[in-house]
């Protein structure tokens, strides 16, 4: 008996391993070697194909509108395809799009392919909720759900050293092909793994259960009825993260470059640490919440924001940026695993979806409304301070609204009752904190 167990431990273990690494890699393709190396790449573009900074403008605007209208599709293809399906199917349409990236004659074909690639990033990130739910034990989906918020991470690093080269040997063309192929290749890998290990991401929800069938009716009914107190709670922490983390990243070569006159390697160096941190942050924070609970840990990493933006307003010196620098790299890397791992702990793994769906679109309007309003700021006061002591403001309330949050532990332990009863399939979320 006790060898059975052993057993059965041994191989969800391995579940949990194999979905958290392919998970990774397949967000690290979407976004460290998607829109970010847009932003790496752009100048080698401009100079070849003749487009302005303008244009440059519109084409991200225009991926952020793409990321927000495919999360608002997501949960319906999620429900009709299965989670797996479209995760791989976004990851291998990555790639190619990647691909044709190294073809592009001018900037509308750049623009199009680009754009598709927004909407490729969140047909990817947002099904990994339920994935992670239908697969991954409850004891280790917040460390599974922190190692995926680190891929953007692995995936920036691993363009640090790929893009050097091939721009220093080729051009910006094989740069596209090669990390395009590459991506095409794992997607490819990363599905016979999933398929092998994890068949149940690709499950369709064929048979709902009560409230659960209710959540999949028509689309106002549908989301009214995903409107309760706890999700509302987490979509506006999304937001609030978007509000906080947009304009510290957006603004922070600006204000120390331009206003206080630090040399660019040091802003660089910075950088760095922020990406260093990321690649242990998000599965740490996430270990963590699985020994004291998401909430409590949340609320710790909203507090290492609050003091990211404090030590940059407060005008220290290099120390003090330095340590700014790494409490940003492990609370944003943090909050953005936590969340995901809090929604997949508290509702079945398809109402997940569509809960974490809301979310997005939440946090790309806190991203749009945090960088506007820091811009608009910033021109009526002449200076870029003030922006970092608002976002200690908002991170601050970050704290006190991820302290009310409902422990997501009484919720896991009420789904095992009533799956002992029989009714396992019904929602979560009915029975905490709504």
């Amino acid at each position: 008996m006790q060898s059975e167990e052993n057993s059965v431990r041994h191989a969800r273990r391995i579940t949990a391993i194999g979905v958290a690494v392919v998970l990774t890699l397949y967000m690290a393709i979407v976004f460290g070697f998607g829109l970010y190396l847009f932003a790496v790449l752009v100048s080698y573009m401009r100079n070849s194909l003749g487009f302005d900074i303008l244009s440059v403008g519109f084409i991200t605007g225009g991926a952020q509108i793409a990321f927000l209208a495919a999360s608002l599709l997501c949960s319906a293809v999620t429900r009709r395809f299965g989670g797996g399906n479209v995760i791989v199917a976004a990851v291998l349409a990555a790639g190619v799009l990647l691909m044709l990236l190294s073809a592009v004659q001018n900037v509308w074909q750049m623009g199009i392919l680009l754009i598709a690639l927004g909407s490729c990033a969140a047909m990817m990130v947002i099904p990994t909720v339920g994935v992670v739910a239908k697969t991954v034990s409850p004891a280790w989906q917040s460390s599974v759900n922190g190692l995926i918020s680190s891929g953007t991470a692995y995936g920036q690093f691993a363009k640090g050293l790929m893009v050097p080269f091939f721009i220093n040997h080729y051009d910006w063309r094989a740069v596209w092909m090669v990390i395009g192929s590459v991506s095409l290749a794992a997607a490819i890998i990363g599905y016979l793994i999933l398929r092998k290990l994890a068949a149940a991401a690709f499950e369709t929800d064929t048979h709902q259960h009560g409230a659960l069938r209710q959540t999949h009716s028509t689309g106002p009914r549908r989301f009214v009825a995903l409107v309760t107190g706890r999700n509302l709670l987490v979509w506006t922490l999304l937001a609030l993260s978007g509000i906080a983390c947009g304009p510290w990243q957006n603004y922070l070569a600006s204000f120390l470059g331009n206003e206080r006159h630090f040399s660019i390697s040091f802003i660089g160096q910075l950088w760095s640490i922020i990406g260093i941190t990321g690649f242990v942050s998000g599965f740490a924070f996430g270990l963590l919440a699985d020994k004291v609970g998401v909430r409590l840990v949340l609320a710790l990493a909203f507090g290492i924001l609050l003091s990211a933006g404090w030590l940059v307003a407060s005008g220290g010196g290099t120390s003090a940026l330095r340590t700014a620098a790494v409490a940003f790299g492990l609370s944003f890397y943090a909050v953005y695993g936590l969340i995901p791992a809090y929604i997949s702990k508290t509702a079945t793994p398809q109402t997940s979806i569509a809960i974490f769906a809301v979310a997005n679109v939440f946090l790309g309007i806190g991203t749009s409304a945090g960088n506007t309003i820091s811009g608009y700021l910033q021109s009526l006061s002449g200076s870029f301070q003030g922006i970092y002591s608002a976002v200690a403001a908002v991170a601050a309330i970050g704290v006190v609204f991820s302290l009310l949050l409902p422990d997501e532990r009484l919720a896991v332990s009420q789904t095992r009752l009533c799956g002992a009863s029989g009714d396992d399939k019904g929602d979560k979320s009915d029975n905490v904190g709504a």
